[in-house]
This record gives C-alpha cells, sequence and structure tokens, in this order.
C-alpha cells in the first residue's frame, strides 16, 4: 500500500483560467513551480498511490479576506486554502471534502483549523461530523500561533480525545512573516511529550533540520517524519536519508510528496535512485529495503486512519 500523506488543495474546481495561472521560484531554489491546478490534475497525479491525505491550511482569523478575490486570497499575500478558482462561499475544508468526493476510495479528506479563532470547535465538529476529515493539518509557523501555548494545547487535547492524528509543518519557509522556531521538531517535541497518545507527523523531515528530527521521532513512539519536499535538493535529501538511516529510523518515515509542489511518482523515483545517487559520488548508500519500506508503508494503520 503507497500513502501519500503529504498532498494539498488543487486550486480550481475545473479549468485554469489563463490569467490565474500562478507559478513560484522558491520552494524548489529557483525551479518554477505551476502553482494552479484542477481536481482533474490532482487525481492524476495521483494515480500511482492507493491512498492520499488531503488539506488546506486555516489562515491566520486576524487577516481579512478581499472581497471577490474568493477563498485563500489575503491582504498579507499568503496563499491559504484553495485559491481563487473556488466559490468564495467555500473555505479550505469545504474544498479537500469536495475534491475526496471525486474518489472517495483513494483521497482521505483532513481539516485545517486555528486554535485562536474563537470558533475552531464549531468547525471542528462539522468537519468531523459532516465533511468526513480523518486528520488535520497544522503549520504554526504559516498560521503564527504557538504550538506550545495554551490555545493550541487545548485543541491537542481533543484531538488526542479523539484519536486525530495531526501533520505539522516543519522546517524552513521563504515566508519572511513566518516564525522559524514555531516549525522546529524541538519545539513540537514539547507537544509529543505532553500528549503521548497524540499521533504527529513531522513534515518534510523537518528540513533542513533533519538531524533534530531524529532526535524527535527516535524518542517518541507517537511521531513519524514524512519525506515530502526533498528529493530537488539532492545532496540535503540524500544526507537526511543516510542520518535516519544510520540512527535506525528509517522505518519512522512515511511517504509524502507535498503536490503540487512534486508528484508522487517523482518522489518514487527518486527515492529509487538515491544509492545511484550514492554511488555516483562516492558516498555511503541507503539500502534499497529501507527505500522499498518508506514507498510502501502502512500510514493508515500507523497513524490509525479508518
Amino acid at each position: 500500500m503507497i500513502v501519500d500523506v503529504h498532498t494539498h488543495l488543487p486550486t480550481h474546481p475545473d479549468e485554469v483560467p489563463a490569467d490565474q495561472v500562478k507559478t513560484e521560484e522558491t520552494m524548489r531554489s529557483g525551479e518554477v513551480v505551476t502553482l494552479t491546478n484542477t481536481i482533474d490534475d490532482y487525481l492524476r497525479d495521483m494515480a500511482p498511490v492507493d491512498k492520499a491525505f488531503l488539506f488546506g491550511i486555516a489562515p491566520r482569523p486576524w487577516i481579512k479576506r478581499i472581497p471577490g478575490t474568493g477563498i485563500g486570497q489575503f491582504k498579507s499575500g499568503s496563499d491559504f486554502g484553495a485559491g481563487i478558482g473556488w466559490d468564495s462561499s467555500l473555505n479550505h475544508n469545504d474544498v479537500a471534502s469536495i475534491t475526496a468526493k471525486r474518489a472517495p476510495d483513494k483521497i482521505i479528506p483532513f481539516m485545517s483549523l486555528h486554535p485562536k479563532d474563537p470558533g475552531w470547535r464549531d468547525e471542528y465538529d462539522r468537519c468531523v461530523g459532516d465533511l468526513g476529515c480523518k486528520g488535520i493539518k497544522l503549520g504554526p509557523n504559516y498560521q503564527d500561533f504557538d504550538p506550545t501555548g495554551p490555545e493550541a494545547f487545548k485543541m491537542f487535547s481533543r484531538l488526542e480525545a479523539d484519536g486525530i492524528p495531526i501533520v505539522f509543518h516543519q522546517g524552513t519557509s521563504p515566508m519572511r512573516d513566518a516564525p522559524l522556531s514555531y516549525a522546529h521538531p524541538l519545539t513540537t517535541e514539547k507537544v509529543a511529550m505532553a500528549f503521548p497518545d497524540l499521533k504527529i507527523v513531522l513534515a518534510h523531515l523537518a528540513h533542513p533540520w533533519q538531524v533534530d528530527c531524529i532526535t524527535v521521532v527516535r524518542k517518541h513512539p507517537n511521531v513519524w517524519a514524512d519525506v515530502s519536499a526533498q528529493f530537488y535538493r539532492p545532496y540535503s535529501f540524500w544526507q537526511g536519508m543516510r542520518l535516519f538511516h544510520e540512527w535506525g529510523c528509517t522505518e519512522k518515515i512515511l511517504f509524502a510528496s507535498d503536490w503540487p509542489v512534486t508528484k508522487p511518482q517523482d518522489d518514487i523515483d527518486h527515492l529509487r535512485l538515491l544509492p545511484k545517487f550514492a554511488k555516483d559520488h562516492h558516498l555511503p548508500t541507503i539500502p534499497e529495503a529501507d527505500i522499498e519500506g518508506i514507498i510502501n508503508r502502512d500510514a493508515l494503520d500507523i497513524l490509525g486512519v479508518d
């Protein structure tokens, strides 16, 4: 079973108008990434996987929408949710549910909430009860909340009690107003310590803090890492994977793509090319068995996603 635990929402339900096409060049260090896409694009790119977790990121509640631009377009210039292609009456959790219904046997919607939003409890109930969300995605740095603060801990307590796993953004970000300390694995470890039954995924191997990520996932039975957004920095990718192997932690890595920044097939291919990269550069290898274990790891069973 191949499970992609990290995919973002399509920006449009159908065709992307030419004047709404958006690209970005910082995520992949100068490579052009097309950020606008459709449900059909998403489903096509998910063909190689058996299951995929799909989510947006709840915006900061103190940033208001710009009228007429749809969900996700905010005065800060940050893009959250699903983008301008969706009806402005829908939020990112609606879009996750709508998209998942196009392939209900494959796509698993996750919610995203903000612990400083006074209405988060009602939205939680709606997401779990009406929209069928099975987990939650949080980016404390993007959302600008302290994951060790009292508001966040109230949310984590409920998630733990309900058996709902969290995918945390971890690691670097090009956004100047996104505090890096909120996305550091040693900060997130305080959450793991306070809530030992809360299942947590540290996204992106917490790049470039892979060493700190290892120390957290190795220590805590309730914490895993995902391998999204790695292969296009090949030496860093090899280094992180080799460190996880040397520390005996590759079994704590889950497969992930970070779509649309990368596609699942590209991630699978580049994972399998790691031994060649090591050989070509006269570096220690990563065993193929470790790599295949990551690609085929049953994240549904590990995270308790029904």
